[in-house]
């Protein structure tokens, strides 16, 4: 066999499943055909249904359904906000499964907007908890707004979140609510972890 030539991988298959196989991908047609570009989400009471009547694992139903999701349009983002015209305070807080969700302000710059989320764990066991927060920022209003996580740092039973927003948000928040969704954790920007475990001599 010569460099250019690709081995053949030896893989069980049958009449049987090449069937199956068939019908989940016209299942899958199906679906897009219906949701089109919009990303379309079991509620949480509906998942623990398929979990009890499926007998499969929470998290394997939420990947199999993300498989199938319309892949999101991508947006040109500029690599730095512009100068900063404002800060608009939110502060808008709510509490849900023994962790507390605030939205506190937003950065106002030309053209765009960085949002400013903060998680804390309000549950038992807080010091054994490390939090891994996959959620997207949805924004309702008169305007349509993109947004992307933009930054994330903390550690424990803290986090907090940036997402930037484009176009920025008005000045009035009156009329436009807020919610974090779940995101997409195969899609989100990824950072290169750089860990530090030699040692280190101060002189």
């Amino acid at each position: 066999m010569g460099w250019s030539e690709l081995r053949e991988i030896p893989n069980e298959y049958s009449d049987e499943v090449q069937q199956i196989d068939e019908q989940l991908l016209k299942m899958v047609t199906a679906r897009k055909n219906i949701t089109g570009t919009t990303q379309y989400q079991p509620p949480k009471d509906v998942i623990d249904k398929w979990v009890n009547l499926l007998d499969m694992k929470e998290e394997d139903i939420r990947y199999v359904l993300r498989s199938v999701q319309p892949m999101p349009q991508r947006h040109y983002f500029p690599r730095e906000p512009l100068q900063l015209k404002s800060v608009v305070p939110i502060m808008k807080k709510t509490i849900k499964d023994s962790c507390e969700y605030m939205i506190t302000h937003s950065m106002q710059y030309e053209g765009e907007s960085l949002v400013y989320v903060e998680i804390q764990y309000k549950g038992n066991n807080a010091e054994r908890i490390q939090m891994v927060p996959h959620l997207a920022l949805e924004i309702i209003g008169a305007q349509i707004h993109t947004t992307m996580r933009h930054d994330s740092r903390g550690g424990g039973g803290e986090t907090q979140l940036t997402f930037r927003v484009i176009p920025a948000l008005p000045s009035s928040l009156e009329n436009v609510r807020f919610s974090l969704i779940p995101s997409i954790p195969e899609l989100e920007y990824k950072v290169e972890e750089v860990f530090l475990d030699k040692q280190v001599d101060f002189d």
